[in-house]
């Protein structure tokens, strides 16, 4: 068997050399680039020969895996999890249990007038041509459906499984594009995660009703191939309202992400974006209260800010009732071309922190985020000929995990906490609850973790709103307590599949128990999950039932 011995890297680079000197196997590979396989990053075909000696080029991983797949489908090779492992590019894409999907909404106008925003015709506002997903966008005109079909060939290419799709919508502020276009880019959206593995193509279906047509899409999904587990957008807190959120229900959204920037309303004045901190202690709560999962896009290093101060800000996140994010995306400011920020730079009215400086400030950062935080980035990847001023150094969070081994401390946020590779026994791991209040409700984290080795298998968000939710917004809430978010981690694991490793081995149903057996003894009637369309069913066979967009279980 050829990958009966595959495990490791190495073995993968042996059997690149095998297969060229191989007549057999480097014909077979001469004959896939020829039916169209074998493309380097940039979509340019390989050359089969190499033109020195006109010998056949090494393989790509992702050739190899095909390969593979080939002769495990005509019955010449056994099925080797380890081998896909080893042939997977990118390990992480889904080592966070799901496959990650980002798309971008087309070239917008903007509420905001932000000094530090980028202004790019090609663009949304904020974003920028080169930078990776915006490239993509570009590349596909900006058609979600053509977005979407790339982004999952890539994921399958490369060996990742591609059933459970978390996608993120970005692009200047969702909430201010026309409600007609939302409805149709989403359309566009659960009809490429319908369609991709189906072998059909449904963008020819007529539709008089838009959202009546998007229901029944979502329908769909619940039993697709490629099922939306999560489905996030980015707006401004001050474009949060009640209807809004009913909206964002329709589209099965269950992530949103706002642009904070920063605590200090002298700090967002100076920088004209056009919104005080306390609109978006408002929104927080409204989104929190809906189950929807909460995002803050912190921006140090602002004009009118300082690093004591950015990092202080930090701790006012987490230490009252008014913020308490759920996650955080850190995006330190950087002097960028086409900005009213670069004009005030080039005055020298202005001065970014150092490298070291800004260490500093995510140092402090990270310090002071709490167990039940995840952070999803510390820094924006955008391309060093666009920056004029500010760090240029793109491995920050590398240079975070360095920091840390030197000065012995240890960040405690789920990011660095969740376990990835390697088997899971359920007994090494210990329910935890912590709990804490925000202005109208109390949230309770509760998850499974080993404490010696500092990992967390499993986790979910109860939340207990004030009055039993009785004055809830969407009635189907009121006198719910909610599930606003469940998520086991390690290696994406197919639906269906059994596992060893901790996807699929009950620490999700366990989870929810616990969560009933709390809300129940504090007197709530029901439990309302806001479930991914792609997950629904899960939740049915743990007794819960769709009503408007929500899971509920009557306790």
């Amino acid at each position: 068997m050829l990958f009966s011995n595959i495990r490791t890297d190495q073995d993968v680079e042996k059997l690149k050399k095998r297969i060229v000197k191989d007549a057999t196997l480097s014909a077979r590979l001469r004959e896939m680039r020829e039916g169209g396989g074998g493309y380097t990053k940039t979509g340019e075909s390989r050359h089969d020969k190499n033109e020195l000696d006109g010998s056949i080029q090494m393989p790509t991983k992702s050739e190899v895996l095909a390969l593979y797949r080939a002769l495990v489908k005509e019955g010449t090779e056994e099925v080797n999890i380890e081998a896909e492992m080893a042939l997977r590019k990118i390990k992480t894409k889904s080592n966070s249990g799901v496959a990650v999907v980002s798309l971008l909404t087309k070239p917008f106008a903007c509420p905001g007038r932000c000094t530090y925003c980028p202004t790019d015709i090609s663009m949304p506002k904020s974003y920028l041509a080169k930078e990776p997903a915006a490239a993509r966008a570009l590349a596909n005109d900006f058609d979600p459906y053509a977005q979407i079909t790339g982004r999952l060939k890539a994921l399958e290419d490369n060996g990742h499984p591609i059933d459970k799709i978390e996608m993120i919508v970005i692009g200047g502020t969702w909430s201010f594009y026309h409600p007609i276009y939302q409805e149709e880019f989403l359309i566009g959206c659960y009809r490429a995660c319908n369609d991709y593995v189906a072998g059909k193509d449904s963008r020819t279906e007529i539709y008089e009703d838009r959202l009546a047509y998007l229901l029944e899409l979502q329908d769909e999904n619940e039993h697709a191939a490629c099922r939306i587990i999560g489905l996030s957008i980015e707006t401004r807190p001050d474009y949060i309202t009640d209807f809004e959120i009913e909206r964002l229900r329709a589209f099965g959204v269950t992530k949103v992400e706002i642009g904070v920037q920063h605590l200090d309303d002298a700090v967002l004045k100076l920088t004209k974006r056009d919104m005080k901190i306390e609109r978006v202690k408002q929104a927080t709560e409204l989104l929190r209260n809906a189950g929807l999962k909460i995002v803050y896009h912190m921006m140090p290093n602002l004009p009118g800010s300082t690093v004591a101060r950015d990092i202080a800000m930090f701790g006012e996140l987490f230490s009252g009732e008014d913020f308490q994010p759920d996650m955080l995306k850190i995006y330190p400011c950087m002097v960028l071309d086409n900005s009213e920020l670069y004009e005030t730079w080039k005055k020298g009215q202005f001065t970014p922190y150092t490298d070291q400086e800004l260490i500093e400030v995510l140092r402090g950062a990270k310090q002071q985020v709490p167990p039940y935080v995840r952070i999803l980035r510390v820094i924006r990847d955008i391309p060093a000929t666009y920056i004029k001023a500010g760090s240029h150094v793109s491995n920050l969070r590398q240079a975070m995990d360095e920091d840390m081994k030197k000065n012995g401390w240890q960040c405690k946020c789920i990011r660095c906490r969740e376990i990835r590779e390697g088997e899971v026994n359920p007994d090494d791991f210990m329910l935890s609850n912590i709990t804490y209040r925000t202005r109208t409700g109390e949230e309770q984290f509760l998850s499974f973790e080993n404490p010696g080795a500092r990992k967390l298998v499993s986790f979910t968000r109860l939340r207990l709103p004030d009055n039993h939710g009785e004055d809830a917004v969407l009635h189907v809430l009121r006198g719910a307590a909610l599930i606003r978010e469940l998520h086991t981690y390690g290696r994406h694991t197919r639906v269906g599949d059994e596992s060893n490793q901790s996807q699929h081995v009950g620490f999700g149903r366990r989870l929810i128990a616990e969560a009933e057996r709390i809300a129940k003894e504090k007197g709530y009637k029901k439990m309302a999950i806001i479930s991914g369309v792609g997950v629904r069913e899960y939740y049915r066979k743990l007794g819960y039932a769709l009503e408007g967009t929500y899971m509920i279980k009557y306790l």
